[in-house]
C-alpha cells in the first residue's frame, strides 16, 4: 500500500549494478529538505562558506548520514524517524560540515594520488567504507566504484573524522546548539554498531565510544544554550509528516495518542489515512492543519498531490497556484503545477506547463521527471522533434543510452530546428564521454 501512495514525495531509485554498491532511493520532499537547509544556515554562517548546501532524503531501514562534493548530504529516513530532537540533527548536519569546511574532497582525493572519482561517504553514523563519486557528474546521485588503497584510505578517514568531529563541536558550541544533542545520538549509534571486536585501524570512523567521550568533555563546558523555538516547531512537523507516512497506526497512537488535539498529531493521522487510501478522512484532517496555520504551504501540497492523485486535476491546479503564491521560489512546487496542468489536457494547460519545467530544468540537477513531462507535452502539441530530444535527455539521465540514441536519431531525422539541434550535438558529445569512461 505504501508504494501506491507515495506521490507528494518525489522518489528517484539511483542504482548502478556495475558498481557494487548499494543504490540511492531518493526522496525528494521539500518540507524536510529546507528544515535540514535552514538547521544547516544556522550552524554555519556564511563568512565560513558560501557554497550552496543541498540536502536529500535517502529512504533506507539504517542509520546513516552521508556528504559528497556538491556539497550534497543525505540523511536516511530511519535516521530521521529514529532521531528525538532538533540537536541530534543538528549535531550529524555540524559533522558532515566538518567535511566541507575542512576541504576533504579535495584532500582525499590527494590521498589517492590522482584518482579522478572521489567522495567520502563520511558519516558520523557509519563504520562503513569509502565509495567514490564521480565529480564531473555535478549531482550527488551519481556515484562510481573504484577501488582504493584500503590501508592508507582507512588511515586518512580516521584522521578526517577526527577533524569533522572537532569543527562539529565547534559549530554547535557557537550556535548555541546543545551538544547533548550528539551525545544522544552517539549513544543511538552504540545500541546499532557493528563490528565492534574489529581492531578500530580497519575501521574509517573512529567507534562510537571514543568519539563520545570527546564530546562529553566539551559538552561539561558548555554555558551557553539558546533555544530555537521557530526551527523546533518545523522539526516537529517533519517528523510528524514521516511518522504518519511510514509508521503503521499502532505506532502513531503510541507516540501521539488517540487524540488529535495537536497540529503534529493532525498532520501524522492525515499522512496515515493519506497512505491507507483514506482520502476524505485525509483532507479534512489537512483542512484542520490549513485552518491552524493558512501560511503553511506543505499542508496545501499534500492535499494538492492528493486531488492530482485522484484526477481532480482542476482543484490540483488551483491549490498549487496558492502553494507557489505562499512560497514563490519552491522550484519543487512548479513541478508538481507543471504536471497537473498537463493532465487537465488543454492546449493552455501544455504550453504553461512546458514553460514551468523548463524553469525547473535549469535549477535542478536531475530532473529526470521533468524531462519526461517536457516530452510529454511537446507531443500533445505536436512538437514531436522536441519532445524526442526531451526523452533522449530523460534517457540520458538514467544511464539508459541505447534508448537516449533512438530518440537523438528521431530528432535528427525529422527537425530542421537549427538551435535543437545543436543540443542534439552537445547531448551526442555527453554520451561519448560517458561511454569512454
Amino acid at each position: 500500500m505504501l508504494s501506491r501512495f507515495i506521490i507528494f514525495f518525489l522518489i528517484i531509485i539511483v542504482s548502478f549494478s556495475e558498481l557494487n554498491s548499494k543504490p540511492f532511493k531518493i526522496i525528494r520532499d521539500a518540507e524536510t529538505e529546507n528544515f535540514l537547509s535552514e538547521l544547516a544556515n544556522i550552524l554555519l554562517d556564511k563568512s565560513e562558506n558560501s557554497e550552496k548546501f543541498e540536502f536529500y532524503i535517502d529512504n533506507q531501514k539504517y542509520v546513516n548520514a552521508s556528504v559528497i562534493p556538491g556539497p550534497k548530504f543525505f540523511f536516511t529516513t530511519q535516521l530521521l524517524l529514529e532521531s528525538k530532537n532538533v540537536e541530534q540533527i543538528a549535531g550529524v548536519i555540524a559533522h558532515e560540515l566538518g567535511h566541507v569546511i575542512g576541504g576533504h574532497f579535495t584532500k582525499i582525493n590527494q590521498a589517492t594520488r590522482g584518482s579522478s572519482f572521489i567522495s567520502i561517504i563520511s558519516s558520523i553514523l557509519a563504520v562503513g567504507a569509502i565509495a567514490s563519486g564521480s565529480p564531473e557528474a555535478g549531482n550527488a546521485l551519481l556515484l562510481g566504484g573504484q577501488q582504493l588503497s584500503r590501508a592508507n584510505i582507512l588511515a586518512f578517514s580516521r584522521k578526517q573524522e577526527s577533524i569533522a568531529d572537532q569543527t562539529s563541536i565547534r559549530l554547535m558550541k557557537k550556535s548555541g546548539l546543545s551538544l547533548k544533542g550528539l551525545i544522544e545520538m552517539f549513544k543511538l549509534l552504540e545500541r546499532k554498531e557493528k563490528f565492534k571486536s574489529f581492531n578500530p585501524y580497519f575501521l574509517t570512523h573512529p567507534l562510537s565510544k571514543e568519539r563520545k567521550q570527546d564530546i562529553e568533555y566539551h559538552l561539561s563546558l558548555q554555558t551557553e544554550i539558546r533555544d530555537y523555538p521557530e526551527i523546533k516547531k518545523k522539526y516537529k512537523l517533519i517528523k510528524a509528516k514521516l511518522n504518519g507516512f511510514f509508521l503503521e497506526k499502532d505506532n502513531l497512537v503510541d507516540i501521539y495518542g488517540e487524540r488529535r488535539d495537536s497540529i503534529e498529531s493532525i498532520y501524522a493521522y492525515s499522512l496515515n489515512f493519506y497512505r491507507e487510501g483514506k482520502i476524505k478522512e485525509a483532507l479534512e484532517l489537512l483542512d484542520k492543519c490549513i485552518t491552524y496555520d493558512p501560511k503553511n504551504p506543505y499542508f496545501r501540497e499534500l492535499k494538492a498531490q492528493i486531488y492530482f492523485e485522484n484526477g481532480k486535476n482542476k482543484q490540483s491546479v488551483e491549490e498549487f497556484r496558492k502553494i507557489i503564491f505562499l512560497k514563490p521560489n519552491e522550484k519543487s512546487f512548479k513541478l508538481f503545477l507543471a504536471k497537473a496542468l498537463y493532465h487537465t489536457s488543454t492546449t493552455k494547460g501544455y504550453s504553461e506547463s512546458i514553460d514551468l519545467l523548463q524553469e525547473y530544468i535549469k535549477d535542478e540537477d536531475y530532473p529526470v521527471e521533468a524531462w519526461h513531462y517536457l516530452g510529454l507535452n511537446y507531443g500533445k502539441k505536436r512538437q514531436l522533434d522536441y519532445s524526442s530530444y526531451a526523452f533522449a535527455e530523460k534517457f540520458f539521465l538514467v544511464n539508459e543510452i541505447k534508448n537516449a540514441k533512438v530518440h537523438i536519431a528521431k530528432v535528427k531525422k525529422i527537425s530542421q530546428d537549427e538551435f535543437l539541434l545543436n543540443k542534439v550535438k552537445d547531448l551526442e558529445y555527453e554520451i561519448i564521454k560517458k561511454e569512454r569512461k
